[in-house]
């Protein structure tokens, strides 16, 4: 019997609908990630990073340095020790990220103007917080410092504005742009969502293409289409890039409406370049599925795919910083040319370039190959399926 395009469309919902697997993997487990991102990220910035405190001096700067400390956001004091070794197992053992010491005759020392330490050992395992740690913890030895110098200098008869200006003689005005509050929600939340959904998306692809080359029934279905295999492709592949844009429409409402992820560009372009990137990654799911013996093999190597795309995106590390073959093999994951086109338009607000141009070309020649994969996957199809049982 053959089957008409809105018919082979129709049985692909119902198929969708029925089918508890395909349910979890387009709706479950794309809104699951979606809080679970929301709700790791949904302070904005880290806080409260446990640290350790051997207070050596016990004076009343040394008390007050450990109160500024503990003043600061992102670290708590949650051990005082009494000895190095003690205080050096709890950073080796990850009870902590960081030792802090204060030396002996150390408020002695500062009255003095004397040269003294404060020591600040963490684990550089821990990028982030230990990053974080020593950022702020260099600012906060930094104020007290300063307040020491001006409280010496007013003893000498200057006025607090004079002192003031003797201790910080140049002041900075910093603007933070495009994230102004440094917050981590919306720095990485906007990473996270659409990487999952993009491997979530480069799966199913393979599963909804690959399924009857699996169980031999591709002669059946070319059958049904009357040899039209691009109507097929097209009408098996449409009902899932509907779904798939209403979830990523849900997750960019998400982002921008509810996290409240700063945007100067318009939310609506947003969208539609988010479906380009749907498109682009059933495109290299067809592909997956079509060039390998198995649907197994197709599944791994698509799954390997999709995941190591955010290691070539250039968020975490910059584009710029990078030689000149792994810029060119970022290209080789849609996801890097998304992401990009996504920071400088939706969230930089740039016009656009010639910069962007390229990351539309890149999702074209995606597009493009799995246009040129179809007549490899009715020869597939003419044969029944895969060669492999796997």
């Amino acid at each position: 019997m053959k089957k008409s395009f809105f018919t082979i469309i129709k049985e692909e919902f119902v198929r969708i609908f029925t089918s508890t697997r395909l349910l979890l993997f387009i709706f479950g487990f794309p809104l699951l990630l979606f809080a679970y991102y929301a709700a790791l990220f949904n302070k904005g910035v880290v806080t409260d990073l446990p640290i350790t405190l051997l207070d050596l001096d016990k004076t009343q700067l040394s008390r007050k340095l450990a109160f500024m400390i503990e003043a600061n956001p992102s670290m708590k004091i949650k051990y005082e020790v009494s000895d190095e070794l003690e205080g050096e197992r709890t950073v080796r053992s990850g009870e902590s990220y960081a030792l802090v010491i204060i030396p002996k005759d150390f408020s002695r020392n500062a009255q003095k103007g004397s040269p003294t330490n404060v020591t600040c050992y963490y684990n550089g395992e821990f990028i982030l917080p230990g990053g974080l740690i020593m950022r702020d913890f260099q600012l906060t030895a930094g104020m007290l410092a300063a307040g020491v110098h001006m409280v010496s200098l007013e003893q000498n008869n200057l006025t607090p504005t004079e002192a003031l200006n003797m201790v910080q003689p140049v002041n900075t005005d910093e603007h933070i742009l495009y994230n102004p509050y440094t917050s981590y929600s919306y720095y990485l939340g906007t990473a996270f969502m659409p990487m999952a959904l993009q491997l979530i998306i480069m799966i199913v692809s393979i599963f909804a293409f690959g399924e009857a080359l699996k169980h031999k029934k591709g002669k059946e279905l070319l059958e049904s289409v009357d040899n039209k295999v691009w109507k097929l492709v097209i009408a098996k592949a449409l009902p899932y890039t509907i779904l798939f844009f209403i979830v990523g429409f849900f997750m960019n409402t998400l982002l921008f409406y509810k996290l409240g992820v700063p945007t100067k560009g318009s939310f609506w372009a947003t969208n539609l370049y988010l479906l380009v990137l749907i498109v682009v990654c059933q495109s290299m799911g067809f592909f997956a599925a079509t060039i390998m013996p198995s649907f197994r093999l197709a599944a791994t190597v698509g799954g390997a795919y999709g995941a190591i795309a955010f290691s070539f995106a250039g968020y975490t590390f910059p584009v710029e910083g990078m030689n000149s073959f792994i810029k060119a093999l970022n290209y080789v994951f849609p996801y890097h040319s998304y992401m990009r086109f996504f920071v400088n338009s939706t969230l930089k607000g740039v016009v656009y370039n010639y910069e962007q141009k390229t990351y539309l070309i890149a999702m074209a020649v995606f597009i493009c190959i799995g246009i040129l994969t179809i007549p490899l996957y009715y020869k597939k199809l003419k044969k029944g399926g895969y060669q492999s049982y796997d």
